[in-house]
């Protein structure tokens, strides 16, 4: 699943992180354009963010949501991958850094560890 998650985050797509939140899931979108996928991790710039991360706080599981139009899928074109993780809200980490050069608005960077994955279309 790393390659086609890799493929998928090379086109612009939504790339969405769902959490539950006090009443209802929490969810917040941004572009995989700016996301950074290594070791099997993803790495996403946070500005604001702070409800999600209030939620993380009290149970740090989420959904992950990726697609995009431009590659072939399981029924034609257009393919999308569910993700399961583990997701941290971090100031701390060397990867902050490496968003923060990127991105000059990013006060944290939100690290997903993939627990599990799988292509939905």
């Amino acid at each position: 699943m790393k390659k086609k998650i890799e493929s998928i985050l090379n086109y612009e797509g939504v790339f969405s992180v769902v959490a539950k939140g006090d009443e209802f899931p929490h969810i917040v979108n941004t572009w995989n354009s700016y996301v950074i996928f290594k070791n099997n991790e993803i790495f996403v710039p946070v500005a604001g963010m702070f409800k999600m991360e209030e939620s993380l706080k009290n149970d740090n599981k989420v959904i992950v949501v990726i697609g995009t139009k431009e590659l072939m899928g399981l029924h034609g074109m257009g393919m999308g991958i569910k993700i399961i993780g583990k997701a941290f809200i971090q100031n701390d980490i060397k990867e902050y850094e490496d968003i923060k050069s990127k991105f000059e608005w990013a006060r944290a960077v939100m690290k997903i560890e993939i627990l599990e994955s799988y292509q939905t279309t």
